[in-house]
C-alpha cells in the first residue's frame, strides 16, 4: 500500500523563509539592531546567501529534469502536473529579500568609513547577486523602492531589465572602489574571518563581480531593445579582471552535529542520520547525459550517483507501480563508502559531506559563460579552449571532497581526455565538430547544463528557456527526449513552466504594485525568447 503524504511543489524540500536563520544569521529587521559591525553581520549575510543558493538549486530540480518521483509514494499533485499556486516559491522570495536586507545594512553603515571600503563594496556585490537571481525566477521585482523599511511599506516594481541594470551598475562599482582600496591598502582592510566565501581575497571578490556582471550582460544581449546598452558594456568589459578561475565556496565551518552544509541537509542526512530523500531519484533524462543514451560520461556519473548506473532512475510524472523507490541505503546523490557520508571512503560529486562548503558560482559556469560570449563576437577570445575548460572544471569540482581538494586517487586530466575520446564523434563533447554558431551555442550550454546538475539547477533551467538547449523533442513524451514531466499542464509549447508566481504575501501586503494577470506557462523572464 502506497505511502500517501501531502507535497509542495519545493520538491519536497523545506524552502524555507528561514533558511539563512539556521546558522550565522541575523536579525529579520536589522534596523532595530542597536550595535553591530560589519564585521559581525557580512560573514552571516554571506552563509545565508549559500543556503539560499541551495533552496534554488533544489526548488528547480524538478522543472529542470535533475529529478523526478520515486515508488512508493502518492500525492506529488503539482510536483507532477506543474500546477503550482502563489505560496509555492514564498520562501525564495522571502529569504532573498531578508538576505538582501542584511546586504544593505552593512551598505548603510559602512559607505563613510573609507577603512570599510571592501566591506562595503562585498555587500554591493552580494546584494546584486541576490537581484540577479531573484529576477531570474520572478522577472519585474521591487528594486528601487525596497530595503527601505518602514519608509515604504509598498514598493514599487521595477522592470526586470533595468534592475539588471542598476546591479551591473553597482558591480562595476564595486569593482572600482575595490582597486581603489589596494591601492591604498594601509587604509582599507577587510578581516579574513569576515569573508567565508574568499577569506580576504579581493581580486577574488573582482572576479565574482565580474562573472555575475558577464552572466547578466549574455542574458539581456538576446534582447533586441537591450543591444544599445549590452554592445557598449560589452566593449568595456574588463578582461584584465577576467572572470573566476576557482569555484566561489562558502565555507564558514560547518559542523555535522549541529551546522551541517545545506546541501548535505538537504539531499542526504539531517543531523540525527535520517535520510532526506526517500521520494526522490534522479531522471531517466539526466541519466543519458551519463549512461550512453546521449553521452558517456561514467566519469562524473559515478562520482554524482549512488550505485552508477543503477536503474533507479524515473521519469517525471510516473507514478505507475513499476517505479523503482530511492536506494535503501541512502541518498542516491550520496557516493562513496558511507551512506551517510561521514565514516569510509571519501565521497565526490554535489554531496560532498556534512563539512562540505557551499558553491555560489563554480569555475566551469565561468568558463562556459566566456565560451558563449567569444562564439558570439560579444569578447574576443577562443571559445573552443573556454569550452574545454569548462568540461575540465566541472570534473575538477566534481572530484574534490568535503576539503575541496581532489585526493590524489583522482586524476581530472586523464578523465577528461578519456571523456572526450569516448565522444569523440559527438559535437556536445568534440568542439571542432561544431561547425556553425548554433552548433557551438548547443554544446556550450549542453555542457553547462550537465555541469549544473543538482549543483545550480535553476541557472540550468534558466539557460534552457534561454536557449532551448539542451535540446528536447516538445511533442515527445520518451523520457530521453524530454525532460517534461507526464501529467504536466502546461500549455507552453515544451509542456514546462515558463517561470514561477509571485509570492501571495505580495498581494496580500503589495496588492497595488505587484504584477497581475500572470501566468506560469505564458508569462515570460524578459530575457526569454521563447
Amino acid at each position: 500500500m502506497k505511502k500517501i503524504f501531502k507535497y509542495i511543489l519545493l520538491s519536497g524540500m523545506v524552502i524555507f523563509s528561514s533558511a539563512c536563520k539556521k546558522y550565522l544569521d541575523v536579525n529579520t529587521n536589522p534596523n532595530s539592531l542597536t550595535s553591530a559591525t560589519p564585521n559581525l553581520i557580512l560573514p552571516q549575510a554571506i552563509v545565508g546567501a549559500a543556503s539560499i543558493s541551495n533552496s534554488f538549486n533544489l526548488s528547480l530540480a524538478d522543472f529542470s529534469g535533475a529529478r523526478a518521483n520515486a515508488g512508493g509514494f502518492g500525492g506529488f499533485g503539482s510536483v507532477v502536473t506543474y500546477d503550482f499556486g502563489t505560496d509555492a516559491y514564498e520562501g525564495l522570495w522571502n529569504s532573498t529579500y531578508d538576505n538582501a536586507q542584511d546586504f544593505q545594512y552593512v551598505l548603510e553603515n559602512t559607505t563613510t568609513d573609507p577603512t570599510l571600503i571592501y566591506s562595503t563594496s562585498i555587500a554591493r556585490i552580494m546584494k546584486s547577486f541576490a537581484f540577479e537571481r531573484l529576477v531570474n525566477q520572478f522577472n519585474d521585482v521591487p528594486y528601487s523602492q525596497a530595503l527601505k523599511g518602514t519608509a515604504v511599506l509598498s514598493p514599487k516594481y521595477d522592470p526586470a531589465s533595468d534592475v539588471y541594470k542598476a546591479c551591473i551598475a553597482d558591480l562595476d562599482k564595486a569593482i572600482v572602489d575595490i582597486t581603489a582600496g589596494q591601492a591604498n591598502a594601509a587604509t582599507a582592510k577587510v578581516a579574513t574571518s569576515a569573508d567565508p566565501l574568499f577569506g580576504g581575497d579581493m581580486n577574488n571578490w573582482k572576479r565574482f563581480a565580474n562573472t555575475v556582471k558577464l552572466r547578466m550582460l549574455i542574458k539581456m544581449a538576446g534582447v533586441p531593445s537591450l543591444q544599445a546598452y549590452t554592445t557598449p558594456a560589452f566593449s568595456s568589459f574588463n578582461t584584465t579582471i577576467g572572470v573566476l578561475t576557482a569555484d566561489a565556496i562558502v565555507q564558514p565551518g560547518y559542523v555535522k552535529t549541529d551546522r551541517p552544509n545545506p546541501i548535505y541537509n538537504s539531499i542526504g542526512f539531517t543531523t540525527t542520520g535520517t535520510n532526506t530523500t526517500t521520494s526522490r531519484i534522479p531522471t531517466k533524462w539526466i541519466y543519458s547525459f551519463y549512461d550512453g543514451n546521449k553521452l558517456s560520461d561514467a566519469f562524473r556519473g559515478k562520482v554524482i550517483y549512488r550505485g552508477f548506473p543503477s536503474n533507479i532512475i524515473n521519469q517525471l510524472g510516473d507514478e505507475s507501480s513499476s517505479v523503482p523507490a530511492a536506494a535503501a541505503a541512502g541518498s542516491a546523490w550520496i557516493t562513496g563508502g558511507a551512506s551517510d557520508g561521514v565514516s569510509g571512503s571519501p565521497l565526490f560529486g554535489v554531496v560532498k559531506g556534512p563539512t562540505m562548503g557551499t558553491p555560489l558560482i563554480l569555475a566551469t559556469e565561468a568558463n562556459f559563460l566566456l565560451a558563449e560570449a567569444y562564439t558570439r563576437n560579444y569578447l574576443a577570445g577562443n571559445a573552443e579552449t573556454a569550452f574545454y575548460n569548462g568540461i575540465t572544471q566541472s570534473f575538477n569540482y566534481l572530484y574534490k571532497d568535503f576539503s575541496n581538494t581532489v585526493p590524489g586517487t583522482k586524476d581530472v586530466a586523464t578523465d577528461v581526455a578519456s571523456y572526450r575520446t569516448l565522444n569523440a564523434t559527438s559535437p556536445l563533447v568534440n568542439f571542432s565538430l561544431a561547425t556553425t554558431t548554433d552548433q557551438k551555442i548547443e554544446a556550450i550550454i549542453t555542457q553547462k547544463y550537465i555541469a549544473l546538475n543538482m549543483i545550480s539547477n535553476d541557472e540550468a533551467f534558466n539557460e534552457f528557456r534561454r536557449t532551448t538547449y539542451p535540446r528536447i523533442v516538445n511533442t515527445s513524451t520518451n523520457p530521453i527526449l524530454t525532460f517534461a514531466s507526464l501529467k504536466s499542464i502546461s500549455t507552453h509549447v515544451d509542456r514546462l513552466p515558463t517561470r514561477v508566481l509571485y509570492s501571495q504575501r505580495e498581494y496580500n501586503l503589495n496588492p497595488a504594485n505587484v504584477p497581475t494577470n500572470i501566468n506560469k506557462f505564458t508569462s515570460l523572464i524578459f530575457w526569454d525568447p521563447n
